[in-house]
């Protein structure tokens, strides 16, 4: 994991604007007190920034994510994943610690974005636009989640990001809006061109209507395995209870399975 990276041979701005501003932010003296508090309170973060005798400490944070980013075999990447759940733990320690674990969380943002497509098919103006939001929604998740520990930290944001964009994308493509019903045009718009693996289980789902299973049921189904709302956000969005999502919900699936 390392500096800038590239989409279709196109440098993206919001990256280097993070990184630009990184080569200073991550050494002033602030920042340094920021990680010498968290030093303080956790032996992991102490070990690295003190260093040992095959390895030099990282005496600013701008050190400690090149460090991250270094990481190479089971143990290191290990390391690596347990500072960024530190970092998110103590959160509320200093508004510098979030855009820490964004500066580190870079990489992972680029590889959310290139399984997403960058963004294509969705109303962004290009890939610059589309890591923007994704870097907009990135920081709420990191503030939405400050102060929770959680043992697979960069995995969980990481997936949380990746469903909130997917959703968004998808929105945009019109396949998630509950209200218009699923139809035949629906299913020919798909086949016109290649199929995403979401866009493949989305069609399958309407080819289900017209063998027989309950709109209702595929409606429930769809929204939750292909969108990845939990049936707590369809009950909020749709105003119905959530026993009656869940038992729709249960018999799209024993239809499924029959």
């Amino acid at each position: 994991m390392s500096g800038p990276m590239t989409h279709t041979s196109h440098r993206i701005l919001p990256i280097e604007q993070l990184n630009t501003e990184w080569e200073t932010l991550g050494r002033t003296d602030h920042s340094v007190s920021v990680l010498r508090r968290l030093a303080a309170r956790d032996q992991t973060v102490a070990r690295v920034v003190t260093g040992d005798a095959t390895t030099a400490g990282c005496a600013t944070p701008y050190e400690l994510v090149a460090h991250m980013r270094r990481a190479s075999g089971p143990v290191r990447r290990e390391e690596a994943a347990e500072l960024v759940r530190i970092m998110l733990r103590e959160a509320a320690l200093d508004p510098f610690v979030p855009r820490l674990v964004i500066q580190a969380m870079v990489p992972g943002m680029v590889t959310v974005a290139g399984k997403l497509r960058w963004g294509q098919g969705g109303e962004w103006a290009g890939a610059d636009a589309f890591f923007a939001e994704l870097l907009s929604t990135t920081w709420m998740v990191v503030a939405d989640w400050a102060g929770q520990d959680r043992p697979y930290a960069v995995m969980d944001l990481l997936s949380a990001v990746r469903c909130r964009m997917r959703r968004t994308l998808l929105r945009q493509r019109e396949l998630g809006r509950l209200h218009v019903g699923l139809t035949p045009p629906l299913v020919q718009s798909l086949s016109t061109r290649d199929e995403t693996e979401l866009e493949s289980i989305a069609r399958q789902f309407v080819e289900l209507t017209h063998d027989g299973m309950r709109r209702d049921e595929v409606e429930v189904l769809y929204a939750q395995h292909v969108l990845g709302y939990t049936i707590a956000e369809l009950s909020a969005l749709t105003g119905r209870d959530r026993r009656t999502l869940y038992t729709r919900r249960d018999r799209g699936l024993r239809r499924l399975c029959a």
